[in-house]
């Protein structure tokens, strides 16, 4: 009886369905919070944006910008706009980010995605991977449309 016991347990934590709803719930966090930030800057016609830390801080926040200082925005829920992922959903990472070899991405009064308000526009996708024990999804970011999607 023991043995069907341990058996079931670890089937059901190697099949575990929760992984993938902590993981799809993580993608469209941050979907949305780029969303907002897009929002932002076309509703306010003023740069906003994102900047990523990947693991082991696993952090991001959502910023002001006037090309020389990035104010770190005040969260519709309260408290600064920066997000600890492993904080709201244990154990997930983010595990790449891939913003034209940065860290950054920032929108136009238009929503066009730019590496930086003093630079130029995204020429390439820009993709932030997030992982948890061993499934990965992606948010996507195309250039000139600014585009945001999860994959």
């Amino acid at each position: 009886m023991m043995v069907i016991v341990f058996i079931a347990a670890y089937v059901f934590l190697s099949l575990n369905p929760y992984r993938g709803i902590k993981l799809e719930a993580a993608a469209k966090k941050v979907a949305g919070d780029l969303h907002y930030a897009r929002n932002l800057a076309m509703i306010m016609t003023e740069w906003y944006g994102v900047t990523f830390e990947a693991d082991p801080n696993n952090t991001y926040t959502v910023y002001k910008t006037d090309g020389a200082t990035d104010a770190t925005i005040i969260n519709p829920s309260g408290g600064l706009f920066a997000v600890n992922l492993n904080q709201y959903y244990n154990g997930l990472l983010i595990s790449g980010v891939n913003i034209a070899g940065g860290k950054k991405l920032e929108f136009n009064p238009l929503g066009t995605p730019y590496l930086d308000k003093n630079g130029a526009a995204i020429s390439t996708e820009a993709v932030i991977t997030l992982s948890f024990q061993g499934v990965t999804k992606t948010v996507r970011i195309t250039p000139n449309t600014g585009r945001i999607f999860t994959q």
